[in-house]
């Protein structure tokens, strides 16, 4: 609680200092949207489908975005494994969208040479690094693949088992080690209680979104539709 607070405090502050925040998760945008007034700011979304958005007082702040190009065998998961490992920061960085069969990322600008001088290389592949017009964005829409599975519970640590069909143990392994996110948080209790438009990721797995019951079992489970991130 003590850092939910903390982590308020510090986006409001860089509000009313500099005039915008960096980029929140939905969650954050819902925890401080009670502790300042409306009228106060706006929300700018970097497209349509952004699930991380930016607040701000007077001017949209400037946003770089960059292209990531490779191969074909290149997924979301891979980008977002390396942008851990160089130890960026949640709030530096916004979407990462596929678009045309090349990756997309939206970042602070400050941190547009940083990212590609040192992200040239993911898994192990070569790949090209450019930045590039922002106006490609007006394109965008994510695109998932729609999966169904039967849980026996809304846990996410059931759901993450059925979804990797991983033991329970190995699910809860990847707690301890900092592999699932859920709603670009870490730490995460493995008990936590899914629920609709949660955004979660798998380290190796990928990310995906729970977007609804479909129906429920007669042994009391249920049949969920998550959206898996292409």
């Amino acid at each position: 609680m003590k850092t939910n607070i903390y982590n308020d405090e510090k986006i409001i502050d860089s509000l009313y200092h500099h005039g915008h925040s960096n980029f929140l998760t939905l969650k954050e945008l819902m925890s401080i949207k009670g502790k300042i007034n409306k009228n106060e700011y706006s929300v700018y979304y970097p497209y349509p489908d952004a699930s991380k958005v930016i607040i701000y007082k007077k001017e949209i702040p400037t946003i770089s975005l960059l292209k990531i190009e490779g191969s074909n065998n290149l997924r979301h998961q891979d980008i977002m494994g390396t942008i851990f490992k160089e130890g960026l920061k949640e709030d530096s960085f916004g979407d990462i969208v596929k678009y045309n069969d090349d990756f997309y990322i939206f970042v602070l600008p400050h941190l547009v040479d940083d990212i590609k001088y040192h992200m040239n290389n993911i898994r192990n592949e070569t790949v090209k690094i450019t930045e590039v017009d922002l106006d490609i964005k007006e394109n965008f829409k994510q695109e998932y693949i729609i999966k169904e599975y039967i849980v026996s519970s809304l846990r996410i640590d059931n759901v993450v088992s059925t979804i990797t069909n991983e033991s329970r143990n190995s699910v809860i392994d990847k707690f301890k080690n900092n592999e699932i996110y859920l709603n670009f948080e870490d730490s995460i209790k493995p008990t936590r209680t899914l629920h609709e438009n949660d955004i979660f990721s798998i380290r190796r797995y990928g990310k995906y979104k729970f977007n609804k019951i479909l129906k429920n079992t007669k042994k009391g489970g249920f049949i969920i539709e998550v959206l898996m991130y292409k």
